[in-house]
């Protein structure tokens, strides 16, 4: 970054580098590639059928399409991604229209369309084979941008100075007198202490939530204090799952919540939570539903008039598409105020940071708001929300993963520094969780000394639980000599290693007496090696009674198993570890485990590098080091 520049300018800059990157890598994987090559590159659901579709809220048509053919395939389709859907004739596309994915299940998923792009009568007439295509979307990128300008030019005073204070970094230590006298029973001393002193903050306030420390259970706490004595609060996180978990644990509480935005793989508790939902089981939406129905049988019959007419049928048209007009602009004027009502109820909104940007609140203020997973998040998606708030909350662990940015350049211009990484120790309002409720103390002991400088600490009952007859809850299993050489998977540019699979069945063998009923997780840095060891787990015998998930180390960051086997994969005579050499990767994946974590990896290659030479020392010391040559004879 260059000093000499402003921070905000810089954002801006880099915010185009990464949409130009991405819109690169989108174009990468479908440019001048066949049908059959974008199935297998996993960014085509080709061809598909239409299994129900219907009006939701917002004038929008949702859309369920099953495969009919290249079924359970690997693909890159999530919840919330740009889509176009097309249809084919011959070698043409008869149509093409964009689209959001609501969920996925299986070979099935639901599209939201647009009404304005397409009426519900015109997909039942879709000709051809239809298909489904990921594509780059453009929006994040779009609100973020709006944001740091919004923010550059802002007059108002409790935004100029909590502008300047983040970019220079002090002038954000004001407290206000706070009315919080009681604490909850159930929140240990360093939780209770975050709430009290967190609520005293004018501007700014961290609480910082190592891994098992009971973050969401202090930011519950937190929202049922703000909500007494403020009008409604908004709660975001950077992904919609981070927001679904909250607004389940809120609504828990008995607090009146919204869930505004696309919500991925909704759990059935959580349904009634969405403006959607609320909107179809109130009373008026019924009466909606039947007016643009009769819009729509307007429309209908004015476009069954043909060009042989005469003067009547003319005017008779011309009423019917007027009557059409006019039928759905009230259904949109009654719609407008049940959902306005809807969230003058709430005490609580919930939504991703650029869903803020939903019609249905973006004009809203706040004087709280409360970011989860902030060490997630990037800094202009946080300001998207933090542009409706006169004070801001922000928790996670800045000692965790940081969000992907692919761009290099917009690396450099500090698009991938986090408001929470960047501000922990350097304001006063900043409290650390001590006290940890998921791990062995052998297994947190790495973490703490290389991370977290000591200062986390076991509840009672937790240091010492391991599995039952299992005397060894720390182990790394040394592949060093064994000619386990990793392998690189051209195509998708990831690698693999056989041998670390091998060595993690006849490891899981020799103890699977000890893991019945216990859940288990596997996991590794490179998607190749995912791949991989699903394949196997699968298929093999030995693991079908057993409750496993297998999953890159990023997928699995905020997951716990009672045990965790990592594969690291990495073996050269180079001694070349490759993205390894992120710290906070090791960090994650070494927290995951609560009773019994398993190492493998070849150390004469990880070794090369400082931390894993520090991880092996400190795992010799306290726990188990075995060679791999143990579970090849």
């Amino acid at each position: 970054m260059n000093p000499e520049t402003d921070r905000y300018d810089q954002l801006l800059e880099a915010i185009e580098f990464e949409r130009e990157e991405e819109h690169n890598y989108y174009q990468s994987l479908s440019k001048d590639k066949s049908i059959k090559e974008k199935i297998e590159a996993g960014i085509l659901w080709y061809p598909l059928e239409i299994i129900k579709q219907h009006y939701s809220v917002g004038e929008q048509i949702e859309v369920i399409f099953e495969k009919t053919k290249n079924l359970n395939l690997p693909h890159k389709l999530k919840s919330g991604a740009g889509c176009l859907l097309f249809a084919r004739q011959g070698e043409e596309k008869s149509i093409e229209i964009k689209g959001v994915i609501s969920w996925i299940k299986r070979n099935r998923l639901s599209l939201i369309l647009n009404e304005s792009v397409l009426s519900k009568d015109q997909l039942s007439d879709l000709k051809g084979q239809i298909g489904i295509e990921l594509v780059h979307d453009e929006r994040p990128y779009k609100i973020m941008k709006d944001a740091i300008k919004k923010i550059k030019k802002t007059d108002k005073p409790h935004l100029k100075e909590l502008r300047e204070g983040i970019k220079k970094l002090n002038g954000l230590d004001y407290s206000i007198s706070s009315e919080y006298t009681y604490v909850p029973q159930h929140l240990n001393p360093s939780q209770a202490h975050a709430l009290k002193e967190g609520l005293s903050a004018q501007q700014i306030a961290i609480i910082h939530g190592p891994p098992g420390t009971g973050k969401t259970t202090t930011i519950v706490a937190l929202i049922i204090e703000l909500v007494k004595q403020e009008k409604r609060v908004l709660v975001c996180a950077p992904s919609n799952n981070a927001v679904d978990l909250l607004a389940t644990k809120i609504d828990q509480a008995g607090i009146p919540t919204l869930r505004v935005g696309n919500v991925t793989r909704i759990a059935d508790n959580l349904t009634h939570l969405t403006i959607a939902e609320k909107a179809r089981d109130h009373q008026e939406w019924k009466h909606i539903k039947k007016v643009r129905i009769e819009a729509e049988v307007a429309k209908k019959q004015a476009s069954k008039f043909k060009r042989s007419f005469g003067a009547k049928e003319r005017s008779n048209r011309n009423m019917m598409y007027k009557e059409s007009r006019e039928l759905r602009k009230w259904a949109r004027d009654l719609e407008d105020k049940l959902l306005d009502k809807l969230v003058s109820e709430a005490k609580v909104i919930c939504s991703t940071l650029i869903g803020v940007s939903h019609k249905t609140i973006e004009d809203l203020q706040f004087n709280s708001l409360v970011i989860d997973e902030a060490s997630q998040a990037l800094e202009p998606e946080c300001w998207n929300a933090m542009l409706r708030a006169k004070r801001v909350f922000l928790t996670g662990d800045h000692l965790q993963l940081a969000p992907v940015v692919k761009s290099k350049k917009a690396e450099e211009l500090g698009l991938a520094q986090t408001l929470l990484g960047r501000l922990s120790d350097k304001i006063k309002h900043s409290y650390l969780l001590d006290t940890q409720y998921r791990m062995n103390e052998k297994i947190l002991s790495f973490s703490n000394k290389m991370f977290y400088d000591n200062k986390l600490k076991s509840a009672i009952g937790v240091a010492d639980w391991t599995l039952d007859g299992d005397m060894s809850p720390l182990v790394l299993v040394d592949t060093s000599g064994c000619g386990f050489d990793e392998n690189f998977n051209k195509k998708s540019r990831s690698r693999y290693n056989e041998g670390e699979f091998f060595i993690f069945r006849e490891h899981f063998i020799q103890n699977s007496e000890k893991y019945i009923d216990a859940s288990i997780g596997v996991i590794s840095p490179y998607s190749e090696q995912i791949k991989f060891l699903n394949s196997k787990v699968d298929t093999e015998e030995e693991f079908k009674p057993f409750d496993i998930k297998v999953n890159t180390i990023d997928g699995f960051q905020g997951q716990e198993r009672d045990v965790i086997y990592i594969s690291l994969v990495r073996s050269n005579t180079e001694g070349e570890i490759g993205f390894l050499k992120d710290e906070k990767r090791l960090n994650v994946a070494m927290t995951r485990a609560r009773k019994k974590l398993v190492i493998i990896g070849d150390l004469s290659t990880l070794s090369n590098y400082k931390l894993f030479d520090q991880m092996a020392q400190h795992i010799e010391t306290v726990g188990t080091y075995v060679s791999a040559w143990e579970y090849m004879t």
